[in-house]
C-alpha cells in the first residue's frame, strides 16, 4: 500500500478514536501516521491536541508549529498554536496565529474574540483587568478613553484662588488679581469664587478649571466643597497610580482621607463659617480640614480627574501619627466610641480605625442548615474557637441552628454534641418546609436572645479571632444598619467585598476574584468602607432594627433578601459597612446549585418593582469614574476589555 494512503487510513482511524474519547487508542495510530507521512499536517495537529490534553504543552506547541509549516491552509493548527502561545503569554505570536486561523476559517467568526483578547493583552502589556487595574491599563485608558477637557473659548467668570505665602494668587486670569474682601466679622475670605486647596507639589490637571466651572454651573443647589479623582506623577513625569473615588461616604473618608491633596471650597461658605485661613504645614492643613468638615458642608465629588500628586516619598510616620490622633479626638468629640486610630501599616496616608465595645454585649448567631455536616461542623468549630477571647471579655454568645429538614444521622449526632457541650446557649429550631432563607431567619430572630443578630451561612468558616468584635463595634453605632465581612473563596481571592446596588443593572459583589490585598481604588478592601448592601452569608445587625423593619421579605426566599433589607435600612438613613478586620472563608453555594435556581428570576422582578431606578446604575458607594458593569473597578471606557 502506498505510504501516503496508509498514513491517511491511520489518521482517519486515529481521528475517529479521538472523537470518541479513546485517547490512548488514538495516540499510536497518529504516531504511525506521522512516521509514514512526516508532512501530514492534520495528523500533526491532532497529535498536538493529544499532547495538550496530556499536559505536555511544550511538545504540543512544537507539533502545532510543525503542522502550520507543512499545512498552512489547515487553519485549526494555527488556532491551537495561538491558544498554546497565549498560555505562555507570548501575545504577539499568539495574535499572529489567530489572524492566520481567522483568514483560513472565515466562517468561524468567534475566533475574532480570541484575537481581540490577545490584542488587548498586547496593548495592556499583558495585564488582565479582571486581576486589577494595572499601570499599563492606566496608560491605555489615558490615551484612548479618558474624557478630554474641551478648551474654553470664553474667559472664565468664576474666580478660583490659591492662598500661598500669605497672599492670594488668582488662577482664573493671566493678570495678577486680588480678591475683593467683604468683611464678615473677622473673616478674611473673598466675597466670591472658590478656594483651591492644594498640598505641596500637587498640580491641577491642564485645562481643568474651565471644565469644572461649566460643571458647577449645572449644579443646583451648588456644593460647598468639591473633590475629584487624582493620580501621581512618577519621576519621569508620567501619570500613574490613579485613585478613582466614590461619592461622599463619611466612614470611607475617615479611613482614606481623599481631601488632603486637592479640594475646592466655596468662599462664601467659608466666610459664613468664619473659618481662619488654612495653614501651610501638613499638620495644620489636616487640622483645618477636620474643623471645616465638622461644620458639615455640602460635599460633592466631580467625576473627573482633578489633580496630579508628586512622586511618592517615604511617609513621615511621626506626622501620620499626629494626624491619626487629631482624627481620633474629633471622632470622640462627635460622640463616636472610637478606641484607636493608627496609620495604616500597608497603605500610606490611610488609617486603621477601631471602635470600643461595651463591657457586656450579647449576640445570637443564626445558621440555617440542611444536613451537610462537612460544612456545618467546621463552621461551628471555627465560630466557637475564634470568639473565645470575646466570650471571656463580656460577650454572651448564643448559637441557633435552624434545621431545615435534615435526615442524616451525622447531623443529629453533631447537633446533639453541641447541645451537650453548650446547654441552653445552643438552640436547634426545626423547620421541614421548603427552603426559604428569609422565613428561617425571621423565625430564629424572633426566638433569639441577643441584642445583635449574626446571620451566617453554614458554608462560612472563621479564620482568626477579632472578626466578630470588629463587626459588633460597628453594628452598635447608632448610624449603622447592616455590617458585613470580607468573604474569601478557598483560593483566598475575594468572593464578597461589599455589594454595589446597580452594578450590572442589579447588585454585584465588589472586587470579586481580586486578591484581598489588591490596590484598586487605593486598596479599599483593606480599609473601613461603606457599601450599598452586604451579603446575607455573614450579616450582623441590631435585633431591634430587624424587628422595626418587619424582618426579611419572605417573598424573596433565596436571592435578593439581603439587598432588599439593606436598601430598606438605607431608606431610613442607616449606613452599611464592612470593617477590614472581619475576614472569613466562604465555600460559596456549596449546599445548593445556583445554576439550577428556580427563584432568581422572580427575585429580580420583585426587586425591580420595589426599587426601580435604584437598581439601574451604581450609587455613591461605587467610584464615579468606574464603569457600571464590572466588579473589578475598571474606569469607564474599558467595558469591552477582558
Amino acid at each position: 500500500m502506498n505510504p501516503s494512503t496508509a498514513a491517511e487510513q491511520l489518521y482517519s482511524a486515529g481521528r475517529k478514536a479521538w472523537e470518541q474519547g479513546h485517547w490512548i487508542a488514538a495516540e499510536p495510530l497518529l504516531q504511525r501516521a506521522v512516521a509514514l507521512a512526516p508532512e501530514h499536517g492534520s495528523a500533526l495537529h491532532l497529535l498536538g491536541k493529544l499532547r495538550q490534553q496530556q499536559g505536555n504543552h511544550a511538545e504540543a506547541l512544537q507539533l502545532q508549529e510543525r503542522s502550520c509549516r507543512v499545512d498552512p491552509a489547515l487553519g485549526w493548527n494555527w488556532f491551537s498554536a495561538g491558544e498554546l502561545l497565549a498560555q505562555q503569554q507570548r501575545w504577539a505570536d499568539a495574535q499572529t496565529c489567530f489572524e492566520q486561523a481567522l483568514a483560513r476559517l472565515p466562517g468561524e467568526v468567534w475566533i475574532a474574540d480570541h484575537w481581540q483578547q490577545v490584542q488587548m493583552r498586547l496593548l495592556l502589556g499583558g495585564e488582565v483587568l479582571r486581576d486589577g487595574f494595572g499601570p499599563q491599563a492606566y496608560r491605555y485608558w489615558i490615551d484612548h478613553c479618558e474624557q478630554r477637557l474641551p478648551p474654553s473659548p470664553l474667559p472664565m467668570a468664576t474666580p478660583f484662588w490659591l492662598w500661598r505665602e500669605n497672599h492670594w494668587l488668582a488662577l482664573h486670569g493671566s493678570a495678577p488679581l486680588q480678591p475683593q474682601l467683604a468683611p464678615l466679622g473677622e473673616s478674611p475670605w473673598p466675597e466670591e469664587g472658590w478656594l483651591v486647596l492644594l498640598a505641596p507639589g500637587v498640580q491641577l490637571r491642564d485645562g481643568v478649571l474651565p471644565a469644572l466651572e461649566r460643571w458647577l454651573q449645572g449644579q443646583q443647589p451648588g456644593p460647598d466643597l468639591v473633590y475629584g479623582d487624582e493620580d501621581r506623577l512618577d519621576r519621569q513625569g508620567e501619570r500613574c497610580d490613579p485613585w478613582f473615588k466614590p461619592g461622599w461616604l463619611e466612614e470611607s473618608f475617615w479611613a482614606s482621607p481623599w481631601l488632603e491633596s486637592c479640594s475646592l471650597w466655596r468662599c462664601s461658605w467659608l466666610r459664613h463659617q468664619q473659618l481662619p485661613l488654612p495653614p501651610c504645614d501638613g499638620l495644620g492643613h489636616w487640622r483645618w480640614l477636620l474643623e471645616a468638615m465638622n461644620r458639615q458642608p455640602q460635599v460633592q465629588g466631580w467625576p473627573q480627574l482633578l489633580s496630579h500628586n508628586p512622586p511618592q516619598r517615604l511617609p513621615d510616620l511621626r506626622l501620620q501619627g499626629q494626624k491619626a490622633q487629631l482624627l481620633r479626638d474629633q471622632l470622640k468629640q462627635r460622640g463616636e466610641a472610637i478606641a484607636a486610630v493608627t496609620p495604616h501599616a500597608d497603605l500610606p496616608g490611610c488609617f486603621a480605625l477601631q471602635w470600643a465595645l461595651p463591657q457586656h454585649w450579647s449576640c445570637s448567631v443564626i445558621i440555617p442548615t440542611r444536613d451537610r455536616t462537612d460544612l456545618l461542623a467546621p463552621c461551628l468549630q471555627s465560630l466557637w474557637r475564634t470568639t473565645a477571647a470575646a466570650r471571656q471579655q463580656g460577650l454572651a454568645l448564643e448559637l441557633i441552628v435552624v434545621d431545615n429538614g435534615s435526615v442524616e444521622p451525622a447531623t443529629t449526632a453533631l447537633l446533639q454534641g453541641w447541645r451537650h457541650q453548650l446547654g441552653e446557649r445552643f438552640v436547634v429550631l426545626r423547620d421541614d418546609g421548603p427552603f426559604n432563607w428569609s422565613r428561617l431567619n425571621n423565625q430564629a430572630s424572633a426566638r433569639a436572645q441577643g441584642e445583635l443578630l449574626l446571620l451566617l451561612n453554614n458554608d462560612v468558616e472563621a479564620l482568626q479571632p477579632g472578626w466578630l468584635e470588629a463587626m459588633a463595634a460597628q453594628a452598635l453605632r447608632p448610624k449603622v444598619g447592616a455590617v458585613g465581612a470580607l468573604l474569601l473563596y478557598p483560593d483566598r481571592t475575594l468572593q464578597h467585598g461589599g455589594l454595589v446596588v446597580g452594578l450590572d443593572s442589579h447588585a454585584e459583589h465588589a472586587y470579586r476574584h481580586l486578591p484581598l490585598e489588591h490596590g484598586v481604588h487605593r486598596g479599599r478592601s483593606q480599609l473601613l468602607s461603606r457599601w450599598d448592601a452586604v451579603t446575607g452569608a455573614c450579616l450582623l445587625l441590631r435585633k431591634e432594627l430587624l424587628e422595626n423593619l418587619g424582618g426579611f421579605d419572605e417573598g424573596l426566599p433565596v436571592e435578593g433578601n439581603d439587598v432588599d433589607l439593606c436598601l430598606r435600612l438605607e431608606q431610613l438613613g442607616y449606613h452599611q459597612l464592612i470593617p477590614p478586620q472581619a475576614v472569613l472563608l466562604h465555600h460559596e453555594s456549596q449546599s445548593r446549585d445556583v445554576r439550577q435556581s428556580g427563584t432568581e428570576a422572580g427575585a429580580v422582578l420583585r426587586l425591580q418593582r420595589r426599587w426601580g431606578v435604584r437598581l439601574q446604575r451604581p450609587g455613591p458607594c461605587w467610584p464615579m469614574q468606574a464603569d457600571g458593569i464590572h466588579p473589578d473597578g475598571r474606569p469607564r471606557g474599558l467595558e469591552q476589555l477582558p
